[in-house]
C-alpha cells in the first residue's frame, strides 16, 4: 500500500511537554509566554527502504515541508532540513539520516522511544527543565537528566 499524504501528530514527553519549533529548533514545554502550547503537528511517513518490523518512520513539520535529521558535529546532533517528507517516502534510497526506529516501551503501546537509524543507541530526548531544546542521548535510560519516552497522538 502507497500513502497519498502523510499521517499527523501531536508529540509530548513522558512529562506532557509538548514539542514544538522556534526559530528552526524544536523545544519542549507546556507554557510559552502564559499560553498553554498544543504543540507541532507532525507529519509522519514510513520509510519504506528500511525493515518495516523495526517501525521507521521520518518526521516531517510545517506540513511535511521540512524533515528532522540527524548528523554528525561531535556527537550525533539533531537538525530540522528542507526536504520534503513526501519525495522522502517515495523515494528508493535509505535516508536513514532522516530516520527514527519507533520503540514501543510497553506493551500497552503508550509511549515510543525514537532512536536515530543512522546512529543507533541515540534516541531522541527532552530536558526536565521546560522550553529546553529537544537533542539526542545515547543515556536513554538515564531517567535523572533526560526525558527519552513520547506519546504520539494522532491529530484529527
Amino acid at each position: 500500500m502507497v500513502l497519498s499524504g502523510a499521517l499527523h501528530y501531536r508529540i509530548k514527553d513522558a512529562t506532557m511537554k509538548a514539542i514544538y519549533v522556534q526559530n528552526d529548533q524544536l523545544l519542549a514545554g507546556t507554557v510559552q509566554g502564559g499560553k498553554l502550547l498544543d504543540g507541532e503537528e507532525f507529519s509522519v511517513v514510513p520509510n519504506r527502504s528500511l525493515d518495516a518490523k523495526r517501525s521507521p518512520i521520518i518526521l516531517g513539520i510545517e506540513d511535511g515541508s521540512q524533515c528532522l535529521s540527524v548528523g554528525m558535529d561531535q556527537q550525533p546532533i539533531l537538525h530540522i532540513e528542507h526536504k520534503n517528507i513526501m519525495d522522502l517516502y517515495c523515494s528508493k534510497e535509505e535516508s536513514k539520516n532522516f530516520t527514527f526506529y519507533m520503540w514501543n516501551m510497553w506493551d500497552s503501546g503508550l509511549t515510543y522511544r525514537l532512536e536515530s537509524a543512522l546512529y543507533p543507541g541515540w534516541f531522541l530526548c527532552t530536558l526536565h527543565q521546560q522550553n529546553q531544546p529537544v537533542t539526542l542521548t545515547n543515556h536513554p535510560d538515564d531517567l535523572g537528566s533526560v526525558i527519552t519516552d513520547f506519546y504520539l497522538n494522532l491529530c484529527g
